[in-house]
C-alpha cells in the first residue's frame, strides 16, 4: 500500500471527519488508552485524535488497519490526515464549504449518517436463541456437510529407493512398528516425527497417485503396497475413514448465529422501511 493508494481516496476524510463527532459522543470518560483523547498530531492548534485517524482508515478495511501497526505506516497515515486538515482549512479560508455542491455533499453525509444510526438503534436488541440455532442447524444440514475424509500416515522414501520400500513393506509384515519405521526412513521431515502421521484430508489435497492409494483402503489398519508420485515412493497406513457427514454443531454454531442474525437484520429493515412509507410521503417517479 503506498501514499498513492491515501491520496486517491482523499474525499472518505469528509466522511470520517464528521463520524469522529459520532463516535467521540460515545467515547465516554477520559483515558490515555482512550483512542478519542489520544492527540497523534496538531494542526493550527487544532488537536488531531488517533480516534479520527481510525475513521480515516476504516474505508480502506484491513490492509490499511495492518499498516498503522508499522513505524513508517503509522508516520505515512498521519502524514496524510495531516494534508487532510491542512487542505480544510485552505478550504475553509476560501470559503469553499459555502458552494451549493459542499453543502449538498455533507447534506447527503448528514443523512446517511443518521440512517445508519436509526438502523443500528433498530437491530441492537436482535438476540438469536439456541432453540433457533439448533433448529436452523437441523432444517439445513445440507449446509453443514463435510466430505469423506481419511485419517492416514505415509513412510516417504526418495524416487530412487524402490528397493528400500519393498524392504519396509516386509519389515511391516514381519510386525515392525509403523511408527518406528517412519522415523527411520522417511524423507518427509513434516510427518516423520509424528509416526508419519498425516491427519485427517479429504479428496483433492494430496497428489492424485497418493490420493488413489489412500482412499482404496478399507479398514483401519490396512496398508498400500509402495505407490510412487513425483515425491518418490509412499507407503500408507489408513488409520480412519470419516464418512460424508454434517459438520458437529458446536463447530458451525457461530456462523448459524451470525446467519440468522443477518436473516433477522434483513427481514426488520426490511419491514421497518414498509411502516416508514405509512408514516412519511413518498413518491417514485
Amino acid at each position: 500500500m503506498t501514499r498513492k493508494f491515501f491520496r486517491s481516496f482523499m474525499i472518505f476524510m469528509i466522511i470520517a471527519l464528521l463520524a469522529n463527532f459520532a463516535y467521540a459522543a460515545d467515547s465516554g470518560s477520559y483515558s490515555e488508552n482512550n483512542p478519542a483523547q489520544k492527540v497523534v498530531a496538531r494542526v493550527a492548534s487544532q488537536d488531531i485524535t488517533e480516534l479520527e485517524v481510525m475513521m480515516f482508515l476504516q474505508p480502506f478495511g484491513q490492509q490499511a488497519m495492518m499498516l498503522w501497526g508499522s513505524e513508517q505506516g503509522r508516520k505515512m497515515i498521519i502524514d496524510d490526515v495531516i494534508s487532510m486538515r491542512l487542505y480544510a482549512l485552505e478550504g475553509e479560508s476560501k470559503k469553499l464549504d459555502e458552494a451549493p455542491e459542499f453543502k449538498a455533499a455533507i447534506e447527503n453525509t448528514r443523512r446517511a449518517m443518521l440512517a445508519q444510526s436509526a438502523m443500528r438503534e433498530l437491530i441492537k436488541d436482535i438476540n438469536v436463541t439456541d432453540e433457533e440455532t439448533r433448529k436452523f442447524y437441523e432444517d439445513n444440514t445440507a449446509m453443514f456437510m463435510q466430505q469423506e475424509r481419511i485419517h492416514a500416515r505415509h513412510i516417504l522414501v526418495k524416487p530412487e529407493s524402490e528397493d528400500t520400500a519393498v524392504k519396509i513393506i516386509e519389515y511391516l509384515k514381519a510386525g515392525t512398528s509403523f511408527d518406528v519405521l517412519a522415523e527411520e526412513y522417511s524423507i518427509d521431515p513434516g510427518s516423520k516425527i509424528n509416526g508419519g502421521d498425516l491427519g485427517e484430508f479429504p479428496r483433492g489435497v494430496m497428489v492424485p497417485e497418493f490420493e488413489e492409494a489412500a482412499f482404496e483402503l478399507k479398514n483401519p489398519g490396512d496398508i498400500s503396497e509402495p505407490v510412487k508420485s513425483q515425491f518418490g515412493w509412499h507407503i500408507i497406513k489408513l488409520e480412519e475413514k470419516i464418512p460424508e457427514a454434517p459438520a458437529p454443531f458446536e463447530q458451525v454454531k457461530q456462523q448459524i448465529i451470525q446467519e440468522i442474525q443477518n436473516q433477522k437484520t434483513q427481514e426488520l429493515l426490511k419491514t421497518h422501511a414498509e411502516e416508514l412509507e405509512k408514516v412519511y410521503k413518498v413518491e417514485r417517479f
